[in-house]
C-alpha cells in the first residue's frame, strides 16, 4: 500500500513538472514568434498584487502570472531560484533568463529593471545571456564545454573566475584528459583570475602538467606566476606572515635556478610594505637588496670564467642587468613609501643609483623613485630634476603613467607632501 501511494505521488509530481515545462515553453514560442520578452510574474498568494503596468512599455513583453502557493508553478520558481516575493523572471525570446531575478516592491523598480533589459540589445538577441550562464552554474546544470564557454564569457567582461575555476580544477587527476583541457584556460594571457590554490596543483603535478601540455617554459612561469601573486594578495590580506614560505617554497622549486634567498627577502620585503610594518621593511629590503647584488656579482664571475678574461665584464643592459636593476629599484621604491628614516632613505637612494648603473634604455621609472627619496630627503630641486626627467622618459603612449608622475611633478614644485 505505502509502496503504491509512493508511486501516485511520484506519478502527480511527474505530471505536474511536465505540465508546467509544456506551459513555459509554449509561452517561450510565442515569445519568439512575436520577437518579445517573456515576462513571468511571481507572487507569494493569489490575493498578492504587482506593482507593475505592461501598457507603459508598448506591450513589449509577452506576460504570465506565477503564483508559489501553486504546487506546480514550484517546479519554475525553484529553477530560477526566486527568494522573496513579489519577483520578476525576464527571459529572452529564446527562453534565457535575461537579467538575474528580481524582488521587486514598487513600479519604480519595476520600470527601470524593464528600462535596463530593453536597452541590453546585445544580451537580448544572444542565445544565452550572462544571467542564464550565472544561473546554470548555480543549479549545477554545466557541462565541460558549458563551464567553458562560461569562464570565457566572464573573463572577455573582466569578472573573477578564481571560485569556479578552483571547483573545476581540483576535481581533475594529472593523468585525466579533463586537466589538459583545464589548464588550457590558464594560458590565455587575458585571463587574469588564476586562483591561488592552483599553486599548490601546479607544484605536486608540474612535470606531468608540462608532458601533458608541451607548452614553452614562458607560458608556464606566467601562469604560475599569476597563480602565486593571487596567493600573495590573500596572504597580505589576511596578515597570514607563516604562509609566506608556502608560495616561496613553490616558486623555488617551479622556477628552477631561482635564487631563495632573493625570493625569500623579496617577499618578506613586499608583505611588510603591504601591511605596513616600516621596521621589519627596511631590515628585509636591505637583505633583498644584498641577495640581487650578491648573485649579481656570482654572475659575474661566470660570464668572467666563460669568456676567459682577467676582468668581471659588466651586465649593464642584460637580461641578468635588467632584472637586478628592477629589484634594486623596486627595494627603494618600497623604502621610501613606507618610511621616512634618513638612514632608510639614503640606502634606497643608492640601490637606485646602482639600479640606474644597470640599465640603459626603460628608466623613468628609476628617476621617479630617485625624485621621491631626493624630495623626502629634503633635496627638492633634484628631486624635480628627477621627476622631469622621469615625465619626459615615459613613452607617449602610457598615459596613466605620465598623468600620475605629471601630477606628482606638480605637488613637488608647490611643496606638498606625496608619501
Amino acid at each position: 500500500m505505502k509502496k503504491t501511494v509512493i508511486l501516485i505521488v511520484f506519478i502527480f509530481l511527474a505530471a505536474v513538472v511536465n505540465a508546467e515545462s509544456a506551459e513555459l515553453s509554449k509561452l517561450v514560442y510565442s515569445a519568439k514568434s512575436k520577437n518579445k520578452l517573456l515576462l513571468l510574474k511571481v507572487f507569494s498568494s493569489d490575493i498578492s498584487s504587482f506593482p507593475f503596468d505592461s501598457t507603459l512599455f508598448d506591450n513589449r513583453f509577452i506576460e504570465a502570472s506565477l503564483c508559489a502557493s501553486n504546487p506546480s508553478a514550484r517546479v519554475i520558481i525553484n529553477d530560477y531560484k526566486v527568494e522573496s516575493y513579489p519577483s520578476v523572471i525576464l527571459l529572452n525570446s529564446n527562453g534565457h533568463l535575461l537579467l538575474p531575478v528580481k524582488k521587486v516592491d514598487n513600479h519604480a523598480e519595476v520600470k527601470a529593471y524593464m528600462e535596463k533589459a530593453l536597452k541590453m540589445k546585445h544580451e537580448y538577441d544572444e542565445s544565452k545571456p550572462m544571467a542564464q550562464f550565472d544561473l546554470e552554474y548555480r543549479n549545477n546544470k554545466m557541462n565541460k564545454a558549458a563551464l567553458y564557454e562560461y569562464i570565457g564569457k566572464r573573463t572577455a567582461l573582466a569578472l573573477d573566475n578564481s571560485e569556479i575555476i578552483d571547483k573545476y580544477t581540483l576535481s581533475a587527476t594529472p593523468d585525466d584528459l579533463l586537466v589538459r583541457e583545464t589548464l588550457l584556460l590558464f594560458i590565455d594571457e587575458n585571463n587574469f583570475n588564476i586562483p591561488g590554490v592552483f599553486c599548490s596543483f601546479l607544484e605536486q603535478n608540474h612535470e606531468k602538467i608540462r608532458d601533458i601540455l608541451r607548452f614553452s617554459d614562458e607560458r608556464f612561469y606566467r601562469m604560475t606566476e599569476k597563480s602565486v601573486e593571487y596567493s600573495f594578495r590573500k596572504i597580505c590580506a589576511n596578515r597570514d606572515e607563516p604562509a609566506l614560505s608556502y608560495i616561496i617554497g613553490i616558486k623555488a622549486n617551479i622556477f628552477n635556478g631561482g635564487d631563495r634567498e632573493i625570493l625569500r627577502n623579496e617577499y618578506l620585503t613586499r608583505y611588510f610594505h603591504s601591511t605596513y610594518q616600516p621596521l621589519k621593511l627596511v631590515n628585509h629590503a636591505r637583505e633583498y637588496v644584498n641577495a640581487v647584488l650578491q648573485y649579481k656579482e656570482q654572475q659575474e664571475k661566470e660570464l668572467s670564467e666563460k669568456s676567459k678574461r682577467l676582468f668581471s665584464p659588466s651586465l649593464k643592459n642584460s637580461a641578468v642587468g635588467i632584472m637586478c636593476a628592477s629589484k634594486l629599484r623596486d627595494a627603494a621604491q618600497y623604502v621610501v613609501e613606507t618610511t621616512s628614516a634618513k638612514s632608510a632613505l639614503t640606502d634606497a637612494l643608492t640601490w637606485s643609483v646602482k639600479a640606474e648603473q644597470l640599465t640603459v634604455d626603460d628608466k623613468y621609472d628609476i628617476y621617479e623613485t630617485q625624485a621621491y627619496i631626493l624630495y623626502k630627503l629634503g633635496k627638492k630641486v633634484e628631486a624635480i630634476t628627477n621627476m622631469e626627467k622621469a615625465y619626459n622618459s615615459i613613452p607617449q603612449n602610457n598615459i596613466n603613467q605620465r598623468t600620475n608622475v605629471g601630477v606628482n611633478l606638480i605637488k613637488m614644485k608647490r611643496g606638498e607632501k606625496i608619501y
